[in-house]
């Protein structure tokens, strides 16, 4: 490996060098070739659209001609005519005309008139008989073509008479039905173009490509092979698909007999007839291949030079590293061989090994001081020192000196209030503890406090100050405070609160300082969140408070619970919350009312058969949940989530439950007595019920009135009645409760739109 360092030199030179001449061989190869191509592509554009002009022009002057031969009044006397002895002059004036569209710059060879009127045909050879005609009905069929105007493919098999006297086997005819100016056309005339004079115009002696040329329907009508001529596109696997040819004009990659092509088209609008060439991609290519054969030559030939240069300068590199390392090898005294690593890395462990000693040795200490600062401290707070242990202490962590220059001390303890609203999870616990502990050492100068610390789940910080006076001691504890909760409400987004003990001037005292923060601290179940308190304000003045429990409150609270009215249970839950919490009392008497809430609560599922399981609660001690609430909307948010909700969906199920019953029971006495004189007192005196209390029930599960659902159930018998019985409309009514039967008819009809013989001879016969 003693080489490796050189061999990533060379390496590196290599790529450094060789990678830019690769990319600019490539790009240039890349870019010279899409030109080509681009250039190719244009030409083959250009080629098919020359060929298009060449083709169209052609036809467009045999279109020109028949449409004059066509709209000459000849034609329109000849149509008209029966072509007998007599209509000599007409024929020898038709003909005459007719032939001056024969020349080899039309490329027509015959042009046939037919008259089925009149029955003759109108050939080269003459005027003959049209029912005589071997191919007739082929040219009656091109009456039923869609446009009076067409161009189609005229193949020599489906002819009996020969197609072309040059020999060719299929053409191209032109028909024009006859009349031209009249609607019932019963002629045409027709203009054959053989397909060979259109394959010469194509078929250009300098190209490679094979050219062909389409109808509407992708049906090839001019190709240089006859045998493809008839036959779509698809069915000579030239494409497999004409799904690409939706524009006017194109390209597009096929592969045909194994072999890549280019297709080029174009798409006429005189016709709609498609122009395309098929030409072969390495045909396309060979100029492109010849370039990169060239550029694939210059690659090579600099790579060799840049190899040659790379390998000079890299030696002249390595070799002061290399002399270098042989001198660390041969005076270190401990002869440790490279391995893996090259010789950089072998130099750098060297001079690292000489300072990780020293800066290792250096950080232990200071972890291992600061650790035993945290265990001072925690010691400190909770009594376990004596006086002249804590001057050991301060005077081996070079504290003594700070403490001195105080004259008073306060204890601060700060606790999170609570991460319902934050976007933290008590499982981030962790993470803030030390986020706020670097927020309070910022907060205060380190001249006037020693390290913080957690206990539990408060941040315990002992502040000092230097000044004579106790108030400005207290202004200054107030607004080192206030800045503490306020970096960490701008920073973290939660809510703290702190509590302050009372002022002390000896260090041993902070036990006790300890306590009282935690005791201020208890207050926010009646101060609630983000409060700063002070432990002497709490006890300041305080005097006999002869407290009243809400009970009547609660009483309104449980009776609301059973009759299942969350919102007003709500409301009162509050109201008890605000009567509980409206004295000023220690934190202990707050939770006795608590405390008396609860068991209330549980007494009332208890006595009405609840389940833990209803209320889905396992496993839960309520009594040490309540007694870690330490705030008023805490406890409000406890009560009504854990307590009040559960009972009142309980009690709620089985009023639905028992009102569901009383309705089920109502439609059951309705269904047996609707023949009867029955309202609701009487299902009310049979049930034992108020009939107010049954109708509002009935009501409430059935969104209808006793009295409706009553008709509705009458009339849907009376429907049955009408298409099952011959009973009379009479009968009907009186069974049915009704005075006469021609309240019933208007009753029927308001509801159904239709009286109940109409209904009967609508539905009987269908039913």
């Amino acid at each position: 490996m003693r080489k490796s360092l050189l061999t990533k030199l060379i390496m590196f030179g290599c790529i450094f060098s060789i990678v830019p001449v690769l990319l600019v061989g490539i790009f240039s190869y890349a870019h010279s070739s899409e030109v080509m191509q681009e250039k190719v592509n244009d030409e083959k554009k250009q080629m098919i659209r020359q060929i298009n002009s060449n083709v169209e022009q052609v036809l467009l002057t045999v279109d020109h001609s028949m449409n004059h031969i066509t709209a000459n009044p000849l034609m329109e006397e000849a149509i008209m005519s029966s072509m007998s002895g007599r209509d000599f002059e007409i024929y020898r004036d038709l003909n005459e005309s007719i032939r001056k569209l024969h020349s080899y710059k039309t490329k027509v060879e015959e042009v046939v008139v037919l008259n089925f009127r009149h029955d003759w045909i109108l050939q080269n050879e003459g005027v003959a008989a049209l029912r005589e005609h071997p191919d007739e009905k082929q040219y009656l069929s091109y009456l039923d073509l869609e446009f009076d105007s067409s161009w189609v493919l005229m193949q020599d098999e489906d002819f009996e008479e020969q197609m072309s006297y040059s020999g060719c086997k299929n053409s191209i005819g032109l028909i024009k039905k006859l009349p031209a100016k009249r609607t019932d056309k019963y002629g045409m005339a027709i203009a054959k173009i053989p397909t060979c004079g259109l394959v010469e115009m194509i078929n250009m002696d300098d190209l490679s490509d094979e050219v062909m040329i389409t109808d509407e329907n992708h049906t090839i009508v001019v190709h240089s092979d006859p045998s493809m001529i008839g036959k779509t596109l698809t069915e000579t696997g030239y494409v497999e698909s004409t799904a690409a040819m939706k524009g006017k004009q194109g390209q597009f990659d096929v592969v045909t007999d194994e072999t890549p092509r280019t297709v080029t088209y174009y798409k006429s609008d005189f016709n709609h007839w498609t122009y395309l060439s098929f030409n072969s991609i390495e045909e396309m290519t060979k100029e492109s291949q010849s370039i990169g054969w060239f550029t694939l030559i210059i690659i090579i030939l600099l790579i060799s030079v840049s190899l040659a240069g790379v390998f000079i300068v890299s030696r002249k590199l390595y070799f002061p590293v290399n002399k270098l390392v042989k001198n660390i090898e041969e005076t270190w005294p401990e002869k440790k061989p490279l391995s893996t690593k090259n010789e950089l890395q072998y130099i750098e462990d060297r001079l690292q090994e000489m300072f990780s000693s020293h800066s290792d040795l250096k950080q232990q200490l200071h972890d291992h001081t600061q650790q035993i600062q945290h265990l001072f401290m925690n010691k400190l707070y909770l009594g376990r020192y004596t006086t002249g242990e804590i001057k050991e202490k301060l005077d081996y962590f070079q504290l003594k000196e700070r403490v001195e220059t105080w004259d008073y001390m306060n204890v601060l303890t700060l606790q999170i209030d609570a991460l319902d609203h934050s976007s933290y999870d008590w499982k981030d616990i962790e993470l803030l503890h030390f986020a706020v502990t670097n927020i309070v050492e910022e907060s205060i100068s380190i001249e006037n406090k020693l390290p913080s610390v957690w206990i539990d789940k408060t941040l315990v910080s002992l502040v000092g100050s230097g000044t004579d006076s106790v108030q400005h001691a207290k202004t200054c504890m107030y607004e080192i405070t206030e800045h503490i909760q306020k970096n960490i409400k701008d920073t973290l987004h939660i809510s703290t609160s702190i509590g302050i003990s009372s002022t002390f001037h000896e260090i041993k005292r902070s036990s006790r300082g300890y306590l009282e923060g935690i005791e201020a601290l208890k207050h926010r179940i009646k101060l609630g969140k983000g409060v700063v308190i002070h432990f002497n304000s709490i006890h300041k003045g305080k005097h006999s408070v002869i407290f009243s429990y809400p009970e009547r409150t609660e009483e309104e609270l449980i009776d609301a619970v059973k009759m299942a009215e969350s919102e007003k249970a709500g409301v009162l839950l509050n109201k008890w919350i605000q009567k509980a919490f409206q004295n000023s009392q220690s934190p202990r008497e707050y939770q006795i009312s608590m405390m008396r809430l609860l068991n209330n609560l549980l007494i009332l599922k208890q006595e009405s058969g609840i389940s833990f399981e209803q209320l889905e609660m396992f496993n839960a001690s309520f009594y040490e949940e309540v007694l870690k609430l330490q705030m008023r909307d805490e406890v409000e948010e406890w009560f009504k989530s854990r307590m009040i909700e559960p009972l009142i969906h309980v009690f709620e199920a089985r009023s639905r439950s028992q009102y569901l019953n009383i309705s089920e029971k109502i439609i059951d006495l309705i269904h047996k007595h609707y023949d009867e004189d029955i309202s609701l007192e009487d299902c009310a005196a049979r049930l034992h019920y108020n009939a107010n209390y049954l109708s509002s029930i009935f009501k409430q599960e059935t969104t209808f009135t006793f009295s409706d659902y009553l008709t509705m159930y009458r009339f849907s018998v009376a429907k049955k009645w009408l298409m099952d019985s011959d009973m009379t409309i009479k009968e009907m009514a009186e069974k049915l409760q009704y005075r006469n039967s021609q309240n019933f008819i208007r009753s029927f009809k308001k509801l159904e739109n239709m009286t109940p013989g109409e209904y009967r001879r609508k539905y009987k016969n269908v039913s």
